[in-house]
């Protein structure tokens, strides 16, 4: 069966499994894709990618509890555009902040290892400022975080007494999402006034 799947257990995803890569095992001149949970695929209309349900699943997941900056919380709420799920699924679609943080989170682990070290380099002393806690349902995600951390010290040594990677997996993903959402909309802001 699925290698990361554990019987009643929560799973905790490798950081492997959080990005959109091929996987595939060859033997001789056979080649088979991997068999492993989705939490990551490319939009019916190959626009970009989206987070599977397997994110919101009470059966895989626990609740987990974010506390990130407000200003950054109100942003991500004012984003433009469609917020949610456009399927034929039962219920209503899932939007709001949980969802969009989901998002956050997901375009986080598929961001270019050598683009976060770059925010991260340029934002060494980052404070966030007035907290907002945000439980929400995903995945345990202290391996992948973990992994991350190791891929980009590998790429960047000097990140190894970063301040984002000084707490628990939960506080430093608020950073990155905060480091990742500034450095954005900096960007935007940057190509607007070109």
């Amino acid at each position: 069966m699925w290698p990361n799947i554990r019987y009643n257990m929560h799973l905790i995803p490798a950081l492997v499994d959080l990005r959109i890569v091929q996987r595939r095992i060859i033997f001789d001149d056979f080649v088979i894709p991997e068999k492993r949970l989705n939490y990551v695929k490319q939009s019916k209309g190959h626009l970009g990618l989206v987070h599977t349900k397997l994110w919101e699943s009470n059966k895989h997941n626990n609740r987990h509890t974010l506390r990130l900056d407000r200003v950054i919380v109100n942003a991500i709420l004012s984003k433009t555009g469609p917020h949610g799920r456009r399927d034929k699924s039962r219920g209503r679609p899932a939007s709001g902040i949980r969802h969009l943080l989901r998002r956050e989170i997901m375009l986080l682990f598929n961001m270019e290892y050598s683009k976060l070290c770059q925010i991260l380099l340029q934002n060494i002393d980052y404070k966030s400022g007035k907290k907002q806690d945000i439980t929400l349902v995903m995945p345990d995600l202290s391996l992948a975080i973990n992994e991350l951390k190791q891929e980009l010290i590998s790429i960047e040594s000097g990140l190894v007494n970063h301040l984002v990677f000084k707490r628990m997996w939960a506080p430093c993903l608020a950073r990155l999402i905060e480091l990742a959402w500034i450095n954005r909309e900096a960007s935007k802001n940057r190509s607007k006034d070109c």
